[in-house]
């Protein structure tokens, strides 16, 4: 019996390099907004010899999370979720950020959960932005529910209140509220999960020399701040971030879940404290 991986933003990055982690072990359905590189390389796949299937669309748009979960009950069991869909500060405005960073999430989970069986795992890439940015109690109790109505109408007063006290813009401390709604999420619905017999994680890259991370660092952000300063001094790597999505994914890991792992080289432990 064939056990499916669902990879979103598989078309590049930290999906790509993920895809080629799980395609070993997995039959693959992958998604990305950007449709033909996600059908070059599910042809790039099927020509080496693997199980790999595409479904085209963007996660902010409702219909899509079903097509997929339709799509994998389809294909087999599911073995394995990870939505490596997200945009940064640089990529679009934060209302768009919002929408592909917490309420794309929101529904996807919504749509697998009922085809969840035992040994599945939910594996969603949130940010070290959501440990280091200003913590708001009313914009977190916003995102808990990520699909309410006029999201976004409630949200925009809360985060120029926070830009008001701690700086940065609205696309910025959009993208670390939305990663932390991530980790709470995953953390607040890993009973519901469990129920099944399912596991739900999240990750938290650090700076990774992505194609996204390269156009933080090439905007003058602080992410080359960051790697400068964390205890490894270096980049993250792509791959470092599918390496742990591989353990997760794993037997070797059946006993986490509900919790955040951090793959940020230290930037979190040598951030906290600091004027950074």
């Amino acid at each position: 019996m064939n056990h499916v991986a669902i990879i979103t933003g598989a078309a590049g990055g930290m999906g790509a390099a993920i895809t080629r982690r799980l395609v070993k072990t997995r039959t693959l359905l992958l998604s990305d907004v950007d449709g033909d590189r996600l059908n070059a390389a599910t042809a790039q796949l099927i020509a080496e010899g693997y199980q790999a299937h595409a479904v085209c669309g963007d996660l902010a748009d409702p219909q899509v999370s079903d097509v997929l979960a339709e799509h994998c009950a389809a294909l087999g069991p599911l073995a394995t979720l990870v939505n490596a869909a997200g945009l940064s500060p640089v990529q679009a405005d934060w209302r768009t950020i919002i929408a592909a960073n917490i309420v794309a999430p929101q529904r996807l989970l919504s749509a697998f959960q009922p085809i969840l069986q035992d040994g599945a795992v939910g594996i969603m890439i949130a940010s070290v932005a959501g440990h280091l940015g200003p913590v708001d109690a009313a914009v977190q109790v916003l995102l808990d529910d990520p699909l309410q109505p006029n999201l976004c109408d409630l949200l925009e007063p809360l985060l120029v209140e926070i830009i008001a006290t701690h700086g940065g813009t609205m696309e910025g401390q959009a993208y670390s509220a939305s990663k932390r709604a991530v980790i709470r999420m995953c953390e607040r619905r890993a009973l519901d999960w469990g129920v099944f017999g399912a596991r739900l994680v999240s990750v938290s890259p650090g700076v990774v020399w992505t194609p996204m991370g390269q156009e933080e660092a090439a905007s003058g952000h602080r992410a080359q701040a960051m790697a400068d300063a964390t205890p490894m001094g270096r980049w993250g790597t792509a791959d470092d971030i599918a390496g742990t999505v591989e353990f997760l994914a794993s037997d070797a890991a059946s006993y986490i879940t509900g919790c955040d792992i951090r793959v940020d080289g230290g930037a979190v432990a040598a951030m906290r404290g600091a004027n950074f």
